[in-house]
């Protein structure tokens, strides 16, 4: 029973990833009707978020010995724990899963960003999930907005990481362990990207 929800909630996640690809291609006009935006629930005051929050906080890092996957279409890296499963889904999209399968994070290249740039293409991905926290940031030097949002239908917390790495935005979400979602998506970063700067 167990799996077949885990398989549904994959499935719910996977559709939404891609949803956002959908939704980037559409004109400009199109897309600016769309415009939905979530009510904002409550705050994650109570729990660590963030890179940060979990060092003050003491909390042994999962990644203590990470591997670095390196995508060898669009030259980004990232950090994955040991013993973590690599799975591509498609030329665009890789997913990270833990051993017990309680956590994933997946990553999926969605192409340039609209001309109206990176918040309303945040705004228009969101969907009807309740947004929990937004966060503007940077990743490794690359502008990035960070959006957990709560789904009532399947009752999951989904932390999403909304990159503009320039030519291609990326997308990182992951449910499951918090710490291990946040360490693995700050951990991106292109290389060429960085050459360039």
């Amino acid at each position: 029973m167990k799996t077949v929800r885990w398989i549904f909630v994959l499935g719910i996640i996977s559709g939404a990833i891609i949803m956002a690809g959908y939704r980037l291609s559409r004109s400009e006009l199109e897309a600016s009707a769309a415009v939905t935006l979530a009510p904002v629930r409550a705050s994650l005051a109570v729990q660590a978020t963030t890179i940060e929050e979990v060092e003050a906080r003491g909390v042994q890092p999962v990644i203590t010995q990470p591997l670095l996957f390196e995508d060898p279409t669009f030259g980004y890296q990232v950090n994955v724990p040991v013993g973590w499963n690599t799975v591509r889904l498609s030329d665009y999209m890789v997913s990270f899963r833990s051993p017990d399968g309680l956590t994933q994070v997946k990553i999926e290249a969605v192409g340039p960003l609209p001309v109206d740039g990176l918040g309303p293409f945040v705004d228009r991905s969101l969907g009807s999930d309740a947004v929990l926290s937004h966060q503007l940031l940077t990743v490794q030097g690359i502008p990035a907005e960070r959006v957990i949002t709560l789904s009532e239908a399947l009752d999951i917390e989904t932390t999403t990481f909304y990159l503009d790495a320039g030519k291609s935005a990326f997308v990182v979400a992951g449910f499951g362990e918090q710490t291990a979602i946040e360490m693995i998506a700050r951990s991106f970063t292109m290389p060429q990207l960085v050459a360039q700067r």
